[in-house]
């Protein structure tokens, strides 16, 4: 296998460790990133720092570079041949006239024709040789391959090193859009937002973008109003949902119209998140707060666990990614691992996000059940764990599992996520304030409803002692109750509304969950009382809470 990512976060240290490789002469550097001219930009000025002739190369223009005293001919630029390039490569270093720097010699997309199903594998042996030749025979030169995918033939794995282009770093883009902004100045058509913080906010949103894709998104926001404001922001977000859905393991969640508020109950939590949403401001780094890891929401299903991703992206401002871990999975060997580390360098290159994993026991092996796939879902877990342990990108990881025990143990260590939350059946105030929320997306006043005896009936008072509705249970009682209501209507002619007897007569009909699975959530509720923090206050002092002989959070 070819070397490991050698891992550079700024165009500073990539051309640190770029500059490093070239001069301990390593023979074929491979350079991960869909921005070609950028990063050409940083190999010139490398070569030009170390008094290196650049030549490049390309199936479509041959070599460029070539100083005519070295092919008076000038027939090498025509060449779109790779051997023809690599015979010219090593005439210009052994020559009389070869450069007293040394060359560094660029292909451009050369892979099709390295592979297999090349039509002469003459390409594959010229340019080991020439790798061999760089090594053994101490010429001065270095083959930089610039690609977005590293495709190499087995022949040459051994030869290469791969480093990552960084993505821009906040200092460019914000120097680009301010520039961006400046050139507009002067453009009596175009209207300008001179909101101070306008700059830092698109910023904001454009991290994780290419430079040319800040652009095409600026453009198409000026394009479609002749005006840039904050609002273009949601914009900028659309850019970075065509990134995510390109990837095929993830999937962009639209949040639109949410807010903290449609999640019913669970204080504690989302005091919790209240305060930490701050940490991803400007002010929040400059008070050199380190963005949170994110959170675990386990608990009873149907109590709200997906739709607080949801609502907490919405209020946070953040794209919501969403990771099928049944994607990352293939029957190709090695194509598995490789899916993982896609999903998670997409994924911080849109950062600041939330990354969603839904009912993440269900994509982690836990004891017996990786046995005979040739330890594929152990490496997986591997590389997922150390990410979520050594992650220094903005991105937040939302994870909810139904069936805690099932993680893998490791899964749970303290560094890989802040904090671990239950969430129980919810309390009398809890269901009323669930009911409300579910009332009013239906377009109905809560205030028309007697709230009190609604949390009657959807609690153990009604369903039977330590019984309760989950919040899926309570959307689907309001929903059926509005079909009834419908047809009472579509029959009689009439005006006749939703009212609390359409509501008695469906939960009357309804078997809750906690009913069928009664000793799965008393067993729930003992492995919280030891490992998790209670989501809700469940009526103690607004500054704690605790489930039974468990752990206090003070907020």
């Amino acid at each position: 296998m070819p070397s490991a990512p050698v891992d550079a976060t700024s165009a500073h240290d990539f051309q640190a460790q770029l500059q490093s490789l070239v001069r301990a002469r390593y023979p074929l550097i491979h350079i991960n990133t869909f921005e070609e001219d950028r990063c050409l930009a940083v190999v010139r000025a490398l070569a030009k720092h170390l008094d290196q002739h650049m030549l490049i190369w390309s199936t479509s223009r041959g070599v460029r570079g070539v100083e005519p005293a070295n092919d008076p001919d000038n027939a090498r630029h025509r060449l779109a041949d790779l051997t023809a390039a690599i015979e010219l490569f090593e005439g210009m270093t052994t020559g009389r006239d070869r450069h007293p720097g040394g060359y560094i010699f660029v292909l451009l997309d050369p892979y099709p024709y390295l592979g297999d199903r090349a039509a002469n594998p003459i390409y594959r042996r010229r340019l080991r040789d020439f790798a061999i030749n760089i090594r053994t025979k101490g010429y001065h030169a270095n083959c930089v391959i610039v690609s977005p995918s590293m495709a190499a033939p087995f022949e040459l794995e051994k030869e290469i090193t791969v480093i990552d282009f960084p993505m821009p770093s906040r200092e460019e883009i914000s120097n680009y859009i301010a520039n961006f902004i400046k050139r507009l100045a002067g453009n009596k058509t175009i209207q300008i937002d001179h909101d101070p913080a306008l700059v830092e906010k698109l910023v904001d949103a454009s991290l994780g973008l290419t430079l040319s894709e800040v652009e095409g998104a600026l453009a198409k926001a000026l394009v479609e109003d002749l005006a840039l404001t904050s609002g273009d922001i949601e914009k900028i977000f659309r850019q970075k949902q065509q990134i995510i859905r390109k990837s095929g393991i993830l999937e962009y969640i639209d949040t639109r119209g949410l807010t903290l508020a449609e999640i019913g109950g669970v204080d504690v939590f989302k005091e919790w998140l209240r305060i930490r949403a701050a940490t991803f401001s400007p002010k929040g780094r400059a008070f050199g707060i380190d963005p949170p890891k994110g959170v675990l929401l386990t608990g009873i299903p149907g109590c709200g666990k997906s739709w607080s991703a949801k609502c907490v992206a919405a209020s946070w401002h953040l794209p919501l990614i969403r990771l099928d871990m049944g994607k990352v999975y293939s029957s190709l060997v090695g194509s598995s691992e490789e899916h993982m580390r896609d999903a998670i360098r997409i994924t911080e290159s849109v950062a600041p996000c939330i990354l969603w994993i839904d009912e993440i026991e269900k994509g982690l092996p836990h004891l017996g059940n990786y046995v005979g796939d040739s330890g594929v879902s152990l490496r997986v877990l591997g590389s997922f764990l150390t990410w979520l342990q050594e992650k220094t990108a903005p991105v937040f990881v939302f994870a909810t599992a139904n069936q805690i025990d099932q993680l893998p143990p490791e899964t749970l260590r303290k560094g890989r996520f802040d904090e671990i939350f239950f969430i129980d059946l919810p309390t009398d105030a809890e269901r009323a304030e669930i009911v409300g929320i579910h009332l009013r997306r239906a377009k109905r006043d809560p205030a028309r409803f007697d709230m009190a005896e609604l949390a009657r009936l959807s609690g153990p008072d009604f369903l039977g002692e330590d019984l309760a509705l989950t919040g899926a249970e309570i959307a689907a009682w309001v929903n059926e109750a509005l079909v009834r209501a419908f047809d009472k209507r579509e029959r009689s002619a009439g005006e006749t509304d939703l009212d609390m007897n359409d509501l008695r007569a469906v939960v009357r009909q309804t078997v809750p969950l906690a009913r069928m699975r009664r000793d799965e959530i008393r067993q729930m509720r003992e492995w919280a009382s030891e490992h998790a923090i209670a989501a809700s206050s469940r009526g103690h002092a607004a500054t704690e809470s605790t489930t039974p002989e468990g752990r206090v959070l003070s907020l």
